[in-house]
């Protein structure tokens, strides 16, 4: 009996002292100031500048210590950031603030009529653009009507959709299921009727493709017809090539 006593006894007191342990280190944790800040990915290839975000974070948490630190305050500003389309903040037993980051890639520039500009994800997101990094994309330009330039938000949002953003991002995709015609054309145009046209390289005329229906087909025949005919002397003197006809290609000459 007695020694079942000792036994309970023993256990309480290990215990106690575990719990007596896990505050003490935990108070010493909390009251330990952050050591650095790690950022992911690290180094810049983007629109966000790794040394701007570090200062910025930086003040939130200098010489703070691990228990003052405002985490939820942090997040808000990296979700803020109009550039980033997700990320993770976290502190490690080491003592370091540990902050990764996704940038959002953009597929498409579009200038719209007012001459803002901004760019597109594949999953619809508008992007606003940055003086200090311009990715190598295809261009859109023409009877697009852009929100607030500054700001980030998704077509599907927005409680008036300009179709022919959607529309320009159906093309976009569609030419890049075509490699051919992806290494031809050089920008993607909507014109005053919400027609699209396209600028391919070594074709002075106008190649429009009109609406999206048909979309993959009337690619399928400009590729053909590219290759057919690029380099005879009657193409080049062409002014309009339409594809906006089913099975057809309706050509005008200068």
């Amino acid at each position: 009996m007695v020694k079942k006593i000792l036994s309970i006894v023993l256990w309480v007191v290990t215990a106690a002292a575990l719990v007596v342990l896990f505050i003490f280190a935990r108070e010493n944790y909390l009251n330990t100031p952050v050591k650095a800040i790690n950022l992911l990915p690290a180094s810049d290839s983007g629109f966000v500048r790794r040394n701007e975000l570090h200062h910025e974070i930086e003040k939130d948490c200098s010489h703070s210590k691990i228990g003052t630190i405002d985490m939820v305050k942090i997040q808000k500003n990296l979700d803020a950031n109009p550039w980033i389309e997700s990320n993770a903040a976290y502190i490690g037993l080491d003592g370091n603030l540990n902050v990764s980051f996704k940038e959002y890639e953009p597929q498409f520039r579009l200038f719209d009529k007012n001459g803002q500009s901004a760019y597109i994800t594949n999953e619809g997101i508008v992007v606003p653009s940055c003086k200090r990094y311009t990715p190598y994309v295809l261009i859109a330009s023409g009877n697009f009507d852009l929100q607030n330039g500054a700001n980030t938000y998704a077509l599907c949002d927005t409680i008036e959709r300009d179709h022919n953003i959607l529309n320009a991002l159906y093309w976009h995709k569609a030419i890049k299921a075509n490699p051919f015609i992806e290494s031809c054309v050089g920008q993607l145009y909507c014109n005053s009727k919400n027609e699209f046209e396209l600028t391919v390289k070594g074709l002075d005329a106008r190649v429009i493709v009109g609406d999206t229906c048909l979309a993959a087909d009337k690619l399928k025949r400009l590729e053909i017809f590219i290759k057919q005919r690029i380099n005879r002397p009657d193409t080049q003197n062409m002014k309009i090539i339409n594809l906006n006809y089913k099975n057809q290609i309706v050509c005008t000459k200068r």
